[in-house]
């Protein structure tokens, strides 16, 4: 969650306890005779008043009025912005970061303007603006990046990883979050180990590892507890709470949810409020106490509607549609399902992604374009000092040769030395270059041997041995006194298995060696994914009703690619034939499509036996993509998913895969859309 990062940070730099009526009055005197320190001392006194937000807004106020510098002001600006963000006042937190933001950019104050630029987009995000939360973080990372802040560097990711799991691009999600633990791992002070405890949990969320998720999100609320800031455990509550909620545990979902709310509320934190209630009622509903779910989710819709926190009132809209309509209230139900469905329109449209991929891009672009500038100043530096070392060298040379006569013979010989050491020096370079190439040619000439080695293996064991065991069943069944048995319909079925992966071992060798000797026909057009999908479905139900395997497309009718049609139908059908190979009797196929701007993707999802770590990294190889017997004994070579990378990349496309052990596996082959 985007807002615990952020309240993090608040909380441990701001939050104290209540320490007597008699500090605050002496601290409002100092006020009144100290007035160069009156700013500091407001501040203190809004600390001291954490409790109560009202009372510590008015003394945040007065710190702003006073402020004698403008370091001062962006101070007690930024701390008024979290006291508003707290309360759920996001547009007047809004207001007073970007007042920040000017202060700062006014008086050429970057670390106050990275300040406010991170906290803006905080704000942003839980306002639904996600774009604009986007290019705030980005420009505040270019600072903290450059002065290597590994505090706020982490802080930062964990806001874009949270922007970009909103989306549902998990993959950069995962990326952010993945790049945060690695700035967790190289500090051990206890906000880095918090905060890499938090992003270590919520990676093994995203990979629905509950139990490992559990550990280190327990171990991130003892460290809250132990900082003694109770916004954070009331955030980390929630995400314990979602980790039972989605393993089945609801009972003790709600108990997390419930010890959030509680703690919540006795902070006056309104964001928390919500998603602690929309979180109940999804466990509510979950255990069908519908009223109970009803409640929750209008609690939570009211707080979301006054803060303008429009995530959560999605959420809210969402979940109260869905309870009406198990209620049986169909209008109420369509009510909040319209107005679910047009904020999320507002929220997630085309428009908005294209922002997000735009401003990533411009901001990598930017980075790119810095370093690019540093290498060249420091080209520039070199060519100076390559400029100033041949006038210097000059200079000797004229001396020199004023100076004697003698000199001038001794240059001449010199210089001769220097040109036959060049020329060695060349010999040299170009000896090294040829040893270079001799390598390389050894190293493609030994990959040769090894991928030919590889199809002769192929063809003297696989093939032959499918022919020796087809022949052996002929044999036996044209023997005069074979009599069959009951397990006439079982060797039936695994000489047709043989035949089968026979028929599919020469297709891919001829496609192979056809490729090798003259190279395939390229043609590509524009394919309709679906059919082309169905077709490959129909040729291998058979297959799959042999082991009673459910075999489903839901591939999306609307969507086409550019791509050769033949390697099209060689790359799906290979995929869907491993995944029946691995997959045990009874057991699901499923193909789907995913798109974005550029790019169809086709997912072959399936239930069967996974693919250990070892094996993943030496899939699509030439050399040493492994072969391994199916469920049901099917005999396979690795031929085919090289087969498969080979002609996708040809077709400008990629694939990959996603697999966890004794779970199933996903392969995933993304081609260009047409132009």
């Amino acid at each position: 969650m985007n807002i615990r990062y952020y309240l993090f940070v608040w909380f441990s730099c701001y939050y104290l306890f209540a320490q007597g009526q008699q500090l605050a009055d002496s601290l409002l005197q100092a006020a009144q005779n100290y007035p160069q320190q009156a700013t500091e001392t407001y501040l203190r006194l809004a600390q001291l008043n954490s409790n109560n937000p009202t009372r510590a807004i008015e003394y945040s106020n007065q710190a702003v009025d006073v402020a004698a510098s403008p370091v001062q002001k962006t101070k007690a600006l930024h701390f008024l912005g979290n006291l508003y963000f707290r309360t759920g006042n996001s547009s007047k937190a809004l207001q007073a970061y970007k007042s920040e933001l000017e202060q700062a950019q006014t008086a050429d104050l970057p670390k106050q303007e990275a300040e406010a630029k991170s906290a803006l987009g905080a704000v942003y995000f839980i306002t639904g603006n996600l774009s604009e939360s986007l290019n705030q973080y980005l420009q505040a990372l270019r600072y903290y990046e450059s002065s290597n802040d590994k505090s706020n560097i982490l802080s930062v990711y964990s806001g874009l990883a949270s922007i970009y799991l909103k989306q549902n691009n998990f993959s950069k999600s995962l990326e952010y979050n993945l790049k945060a633990v690695q700035v967790y791992e190289q500090s051990a002070n206890k906000f880095k180990t918090l905060m890499g405890y938090d992003q270590i949990g919520n990676l093994y969320l995203l990979q629905k590892d509950y139990v490992k998720a559990n550990d280190y999100l327990n171990k991130s609320l003892k460290l809250y507890k132990e900082l003694n800031n109770r916004a954070g455990e009331a955030s980390i509550l929630i995400q314990l709470g979602n980790i039972q909620q989605q393993s089945g545990n609801t009972d003790k979902a709600i108990s997390y949810y419930r010890n959030s709310l509680q703690l919540s509320k006795e902070l006056k934190m309104l964001p928390l409020q919500a998603s602690a209630l929309n979180a109940l009622a999804v466990s509510y509903e979950t255990n069908k106490l519908y009223e109970y779910a009803i409640d929750a989710a209008k609690q939570a819709k009211e707080i979301a509607q006054a803060s303008n926190l429009k995530i959560e009132l999605e959420l809210s809209y969402d979940i109260l549609s869905r309870l009406y309509k198990k209620k049986s209230d169909p209008e109420k139900a369509i009510t909040f399902q319209n107005l679910s469905k047009e904020l999320k329109d507002s929220l997630y449209n085309d428009s908005t992604l294209k922002q997000l991929a735009d401003l990533q891009l411009r901001y990598e672009s930017e980075k790119k374009q810095q370093q690019l500038e540093l290498q060249q100043k420091e080209q520039e530096l070199l060519e100076i000092e390559l400029t100033n070392e041949r006038i210097t060298r000059k200079r000797f040379i004229y001396f020199s040769i004023i100076l004697t006569i003698g000199l001038i013979v001794v240059f001449y010989f010199y210089n001769q030395n220097r040109k036959f050491a060049k020329h060695l020096q060349q010999q040299k370079v170009e000896l090294e270059k040829t040893t270079e190439e001799i390598i390389k040619q050894k190293e493609e000439l030994g990959q040769l041997n090894q991928i030919k080695d590889r199809f002769f293996s192929i063809i003297s064991h696989d093939l032959r041995n499918s022919l020796t065991t087809m022949k052996l069943y002929f044999d036996l069944i044209s023997n005069k006194t074979y009599k069959p048995e009951t397990n006439h319909e079982e060797l039936t079925k695994q000489i047709s298995s043989s035949v089968e992966n026979t028929i599919d071992l020469l297709e891919n060798l001829l496609v192979w060696a056809k490729a090798q000797i003259k190279g395939i026909d390229f043609n590509p057009k524009v394919l309709q994914v679906s059919d082309i999908v169905q077709k490959n479905v129909n040729l291998l139900n058979g297959s799959a009703h042999q082991k009673n395997i459910r075999l489903e497309n839901i591939t999306d009718e609307d969507l086409y690619v550019f791509a050769d049609e033949d390697m099209f139908h060689l790359v799906v059908r290979n995929l869907l034939a491993n995944a029946i190979k691995f997959t045990n009797t009874g057991g699901n196929v499923t193909i789907h499509t995913e798109e974005n701007p550029t790019h169809v993707t086709v997912h072959v999802t399936d239930s069967g036996v996974g693919i250990g770590k070892e094996s993943l990294e030496k899939l699509f190889t030439k050399t040493q993509n492994p072969s391994t017997l199916g469920t049901g004994n099917e005999k396979g070579t690795g031929l085919g998913l090289m087969l498969c990378k080979e002609f996708v990349l040809k077709n400008n496309g990629q694939i990959h895969v996603e697999s966890i052990q004794g779970q199933g596996s996903t392969f995933s082959v993304s081609l260009p859309k047409p132009i």
